[in-house]
């Protein structure tokens, strides 16, 4: 093998390896922007996570007087559970939001409510209220157990 065969392969392998040491900087830069961005993304949904628990503990703090209703707050509540993704229906106190976001599941809301007629309005709030005092030591429990209960 000649000098300049041997010099041609030598700068042919430094080449290669210039090109391989290029290649993996990008790959490894390209590897921490994504471990950023997933580290963002984590950070992003426990803090939306932690809101949704917060928001249910101020509707907690907020139901039973003149502002915030039972019904209400159990919808909102119920909402935000299943927004975490937790699913306490089976839970011997909790499930008072559950049971009544279900029967008054069909209780017209917003605009539709703005326009029902006045007999129809009076005929629901009668329904609610009778489910508010029905269950209004079920509801007691869940306030007070969902208050306490921890979010993991």
């Amino acid at each position: 093998m000649s000098f300049t065969a041997f010099l041609v392969v030598l700068i042919g392998c430094v080449g290669v390896i210039a090109v391989s040491l290029w290649f993996i900087g990008r790959q490894l830069k390209m590897n921490k922007l994504r471990e950023e961005k997933i580290r963002a993304g984590e950070d992003r949904f426990l803090e939306e996570r932690q809101k949704r628990i917060d928001s249910i503990r101020v509707l907690l703090k907020a139901v039973g007087t003149e502002e915030l209703n039972w019904i209400e707050a159990s919808i909102r509540i119920k909402h935000l559970l299943d927004q975490l993704s937790e699913d306490l229906s089976t839970h011997e106190d909790i499930s008072a939001f559950y049971i009544i976001t279900e029967k008054t599941m069909h209780i017209p809301t917003h605009e539709q409510w703005r326009d029902l007629p006045k007999p129809a309005k009076m005929k629901f709030r009668l329904e609610m209220d009778s489910y508010e005092v029905e269950y209004a030591e079920h509801l007691q429990r869940a306030k007070d157990s969902l208050l306490a209960y921890d979010f993991k």
